[in-house]
């Protein structure tokens, strides 16, 4: 291995921190689907889709991973043989040694992913998830501390995962008590001596905890914790739920002949605009990729309009026959922004490899490589 050079699992590391897992669709392909963790990586394509040409594109900028949006193995493969577009994308990996990881549902889903980027593109204000579409195992972790130890603790809860409520980091709630305890032979007391009673002022913390953060939770917690026996309790949260769309406000109202015509430019794409011209915007509805089927949803979350890559024609009819309004903007441009975004978090964890934003059309977003 090339010394001090980053590896495949490190880019994965960096992948979860922007994407976490426990945010996909249950069943859903994401992570290291080809590729050795221990292999040395300097450059990486980030990419809508693990494709033949952003595969040769890679090889060409002598890339040692790519980052992809949709899912290279999404189904179990059964044979390598023949030349369908999938299997000879499988193949140019192997054959060159390229890292395919995956960031699917998850980056949907996640703050400042794909759906967040496209409300940013269209200028939406005042962000929020509506829904709850990915059912979460997730627990609140309660510990005690003296007050000067409050804030280190949860930095290191917010550094190991914990404390994220939607856009918003490092939250936690707080509250103050007395704890008392005896300390026994063989302890190491902060406050107070073996074998005498002690009461001291400590600090009730609490914090929210990811299934795929509790162990890492813990052993921040323990590693950072000034007592020798730090207290602490898991609870697991009933009914605890992510969202994969957004909505958000315009400026100010618009037709919606006016606002799809934005939504065109913006996007640069060509959309598709279902419902009466004249109505009122106001509140508009995110999803990028397919999302047509979230229409109900969205007009029940209160937005006047869903923007998405992909309607079928019988939620397009319904909506429009419901009084709401669907764009239809394309699969492709309602997502490649957020796979630009991604390209430039995972740059911003890991300054040692060098990451560049694929575009099919043979022009790309940021440094060349």
């Amino acid at each position: 291995m090339i010394a001090n050079m980053p590896t495949v699992g490190e880019l994965l590391s960096a992948l979860e921190k922007v994407a976490p897992p426990n945010l996909a669709f249950p069943d859903d392909p994401i992570g290291l689907q080809l590729g050795r963790k221990s292999d040395p990586v300097a450059s990486c394509i980030v990419s809508l889709d693990p494709s033949p040409s952003s595969l040769a594109f890679a090889i060409q900028a002598q890339a040692h991973a790519i980052v992809s949006h949709h899912p290279l193995i999404y189904n179990p493969v059964r044979t390598l043989a023949g030349d369908s577009v999938q299997v000879r994308s499988i193949r140019t990996a192997i054959e060159n040694n390229l890292a395919v990881l995956v960031a699917h549902t998850n980056w949907d889903a996640a703050p400042g992913g794909i759906n967040d980027t496209l409300a940013t593109r269209l200028d939406l204000s005042d962000i929020q998830a509506f829904g709850s579409d990915i059912a979460q195992e997730a627990f609140k972790l309660v510990t005690f501390v003296p007050s000067d130890y409050r804030d280190g603790i949860i930095d290191a809860l917010a550094e190991a995962g914990c404390g994220t409520i939607g856009l918003y980091r490092r939250c936690a709630f707080y509250s103050s008590g007395h704890g008392t305890y005896e300390p026994q032979e063989g302890a190491s007391p902060l406050i107070g001596e073996v074998g005498t009673r002690e009461t001291a002022d400590e600090i009730r913390v609490e914090m929210l905890v990811p299934s795929n953060a509790k162990y890492d939770a813990v052993k921040a917690l323990r590693d950072s914790h000034p007592y020798d026996e730090p207290a602490f309790d898991l609870y697991p949260l009933v009914g605890a739920s992510k969202s994969l769309p957004r909505k958000g406000r315009l400026a100010s109202p618009m037709t919606f002949a006016e606002f799809s015509n934005g939504v065109g430019e913006r996007l640069q794409s060509q959309v598709r605009a279902y419902g009466k011209s004249s109505t009122k915007i106001e509140t508009v509805g995110v999803v990028g990729g397919s999302g047509g089927s979230y229409w109900l949803k969205a007009r029940i979350a209160g937005c006047d309009a869903l923007v998405t890559g992909e309607v079928r024609h019988h939620e397009a009819v319904e909506a429009a026959e419901s009084g709401f309004c669907v764009i239809e903007a394309g699969h492709y441009a309602t997502e490649q922004p957020g796979v630009v975004e991604l390209s430039k978090r995972l740059g911003d964890l890991l300054p040692g490899v060098k990451f560049h934003a694929y575009e099919p059309s043979g022009r790309s977003s940021g440094a060349p490589i």
